[in-house]
């Protein structure tokens, strides 16, 4: 799966060469990818394929979960850029994600947590909207944001799982407090 993942985004960026990033110009029309929260690689990792149109930017990300509620999300973002600069920029933004997450107790163990409970994997969907800016650097750029999400568990779910999710939404995928930081190479 892994395979065919970066075999289409290798495409998709081979194809696109038509919103090229002009260092001259600013960033009017680009692809970039981009890496999501390089400091937390220990409990998720992700990438983001954004389609920049000069003020307008479409963000089609992944990321995985590993920490104690470990699995997927995908996640579909609009920004909007309100202050168009060549080196710094302004934008605020809306989300729309989905995804699954498992409770495992066993990532717990460090802080004295010896049970052995695993529940899920349970579907979960959820939006979000929220400030950031951007810095460009020649082809690279950072990203910035903070924002507030929410995320909808299933409701059929018992009250003795869902007090194992009571903390997915303070550290999990489903975090009220949406933080990110991005690092990204811009074509």
């Amino acid at each position: 799966m892994l395979k065919y993942s970066i075999i289409t985004l290798l495409a998709v960026l081979f194809l696109t060469r038509t919103y090229a990033f002009d260092p001259m110009k600013g960033p009017a029309r680009h692809v970039s990818v981009q890496i999501t929260n390089p400091l937390s690689a220990a409990s998720k990792i992700g990438g983001v394929l954004e389609i920049r149109l000069i003020q307008s930017s479409f963000n089609f990300g992944f990321t995985n979960y590993s920490g104690v509620y470990q699995g997927k999300q995908y996640k579909f973002e609009y920004q909007k850029y309100i202050k168009t600069q060549y080196r710094n920029e302004y934008f605020w933004y809306l989300k729309a994600f989905g995804g699954d997450a498992m409770y495992v107790s066993s990532k717990l163990e460090m802080i004295g947590d010896k049970s052995d409970v695993k529940v899920g994997p349970l579907n979960y969907f959820g939006g979000g909207a929220g400030f950031g800016r951007r810095f460009n650097l020649n082809h690279f750029c950072i990203l910035v944001n903070c924002g507030l999400k929410y995320a909808v568990l299933p409701e059929n779910l018992s009250d003795e799982n869902r007090e194992y999710f009571r903390l997915f939404y303070a550290t999990g995928p489903g975090s009220i407090l949406d933080l990110n930081l991005r690092l990204g190479y811009q074509f």
